[in-house]
Order: C-alpha cells, then structure tokens, then sequence
C-alpha cells in the first residue's frame, strides 16, 4: 500500500507544540485489517484527551516516538484491507481512531454489531475505547453527526444515571459550567427531558456571548454569564456539574455556595491552565466515564443500557441539528489552526468541527 499517513503528533510536554509528520502506511498481517479514517469529530473533549493522557492512559492507544503524543479522536473509518475472515473490505465502523489517515487493528470478537482491538498495546486499556461499532450505511439521518456527540453524549448519559442512583445528592439546582459544551447540552437535555420527574432546577453558566445561543435551546431554566454568580446564583442546595476545569473559577463558585454545595462532579478539563488544585475544593470527584460504563450494564444490562442510550442520543441530535451545524477542514494548516484554538478554548458553541484528511 504506498499510500501517505499524515498523522497529526502533539508534544506530550507542551501542548501548544504540534505538527503533521507523515509516518508509514501500516501494512495488515494475519488477522489484521486496515482502516482508512473517514472523518472524525474535533471537540473540547479531546483537549482533555490530552491533558489527561499521561494520569488516564490516553497516550496509550496510539503510541508513537517521544516526546510525542497522539490525541484520539472519535470518527468513521473504511477497512481498505484485510487478513482477518470475519472482516470484509468495504465495510464501515465508527469507534477511536488516531488523528491519522490509517488505522492497522486486531479483530476479536466479531460480530454483526462490531469488534474488539485486540492489539497487545490495547488490551489492559478500557472496553468502551477498543469497540468499533459496524456501522450500515446511509440508515440514519443523525449518523453525520455521531462522531461529534455520541462520545460527548454517553458521557452525559451516564452522568444522569449516576447522579440519579445517589438521588442527585438532595439538591434543588444543578449548575452545568461551560454550559454551552456538546457535553453539557447533553446532560442539560437529559435533565430537562426528565425534569417533572426530577424536579430540579437546571442553571447554566456560559460566557456572555453565548446566553442567547443557551436561551434559544430551552434546556435550562435560567443562562447565567461567570460574571453574574454573585449577583444572581441563589445559594440553594446545589451540585456543579464541572465541564470547564478551570479550578480557579470553581474554587469561587464553591465559596459562594458555601455549605449548601453538596457535591462537584469534574467532567471535562478545557480549561487547563488554571492554577488551583481540585483536591482543595471541598466535594469535588472526578468521573470517569468508563468506570461508570461498566457499572451501568452491570445494573442494567448491556443490551438495555445501549438500546436506551442510542434512542436518547437520536432524540438528541435530532433537537440540536438546527442549532449545531458541522463544518468540515480537510487540510493539514487548518487542522492545526483548530487544534490550537480549541486547546485556547476558542470554540464557537454553534459549530460541530469534522476533520476530513484529503488523500
């Protein structure tokens, strides 16, 4: 196969340092296929990805030489070969792909839904990461956008079922930060889904030039800018649901609810170049998502959890398509303008960022 593999490497020690380097095309041995990366998703998610990647393995799925690091992305990808009988050429799968254009995979447990990375450096890491999910063609109006929310969707899913299993800590409210995150609309949509049931007030903290972006999507009941917390946050019986990391900004927030703060569930880290540590913030957890993956289809089922969830999340994208518009890059420098924006945190709420690598 002489084909190109542009491959987009992150410098594990200094973020704002990257580059494109074109490795080598990998070649399939027995058992082994070879994706071609379609297009994949570029969100606030995957500067976590790399801000975490040492603490949580994320470095780990596609390894590369030092100091470099590959972030992983979540997109579709076409096999273009194979020496695996159970995979044919042609077929298409949506999972966790690196920021390339080749992707070489061990398949395990095939079947018609999908199959499992076998590869040796993959398997002490989590399930949820190393399922590709066959994906048949053109059968749903919302799979366009799945790359850019499903990841970001499961995570909130998982969220709400954890937060409603510990009855949502006794709270009144519920504070989303970053608010206009796809992650947060995700959870907001859960909630407000729910929320006779629930009956919990739903607060959104955005920047000030997002509240009319957050006000038309009737998510929340009440938009709120950083600046207004003091002047307009009631300190009622309160989580914080943390999709921003920055620990700064979280430290006055708690401070201000004071005791009736009840618990912080830290989900996203966009904002990374805060200085506060997190563990002086009273209640404050991280989740982890594939932990509480696999403790809900243990309580659930497999079957069940994922049949909900896709129903939910096609619900969801339905209601965000008029809100959300994906935009597509497909060259090298604008691939690199976007990863640095998005690790500066400049990203625009109303735009779904696709990469398409040209051949």
């Amino acid at each position: 196969m002489n084909k190109s593999n542009p491959t987009f490497l992150v410098n594990k020690y200094d973020l704002f340092k990257a580059k494109f380097s074109d490795n080598k095309t990998p070649i399939s041995k027995k058992n082994e296929a070879i994706l071609e990366i379609e297009n994949y998703a570029f969100t606030a998610n995957n500067i976590t990805y790399a801000v975490t990647g040492d603490k949580l393995s994320y470095w780990n799925f596609f390894p590369t030489k030092e100091p470099y690091g590959i972030v992983p992305v979540w997109g579709f990808a076409n096999v273009i070969s194979s020496n695996n009988e159970n995979i044919s050429v042609g077929d298409k799968y949506y999972g966790y792909f690196p920021m390339s254009k080749y992707l070489k995979v061990l398949p395990k447990k095939v079947n018609s839904f999908g199959f499992i990375d076998d590869s040796n450096h993959r398997k002490k890491l989590p399930f949820v990461y190393n399922h590709y999910l066959k994906v048949i063609k053109n059968a749903d109006e919302s799979l366009e956008y799945y790359p850019l929310i499903r990841p970001l969707f499961l995570t909130s899913f998982l969220n709400y079922f954890y937060l409603k299993d510990e009855n949502f800590f006794e709270c009144d409210q519920i504070i989303l930060t970053s608010a206009s995150s796809k992650t947060a609309l995700s959870l907001a949509f859960l909630l407000s889904k729910n929320k006779l049931e629930d009956k919990k007030k739903i607060i959104a903290i955005t920047s000030e030039k997002n509240i009319n972006f957050l006000s038309s999507m009737e998510f929340y009941d009440t938009v709120l800018s950083y600046n207004d917390i003091e002047k307009n946050l009631i300190a009622a019986k309160s989580i914080i649901i943390d999709f921003a990391g920055n620990s700064d900004y979280l430290k006055k927030l708690s401070d201000h609810l004071g005791d009736s703060l009840k618990h912080i569930c830290l989900i996203g880290l966009a904002d990374w170049s805060s200085n506060t540590d997190f563990k002086s913030i009273n209640n404050a957890n991280f989740f982890f998502a594939p932990s509480h993956a696999e403790r809900r289809y243990k309580l659930m089922g497999v079957k069940k959890t994922t049949l909900l969830a896709d129903n939910l999340l096609k619900e969801f994208i339905l209601k965000i398509k008029n809100y959300i518009k994906l935009k597509y890059f497909n060259n090298p420098k604008e691939i690199h303008e976007l990863y640095l924006e998005s690790l500066k945190g400049k990203i625009d709420p109303s735009k779904g960022y696709m990469v398409q690598l040209g051949n």
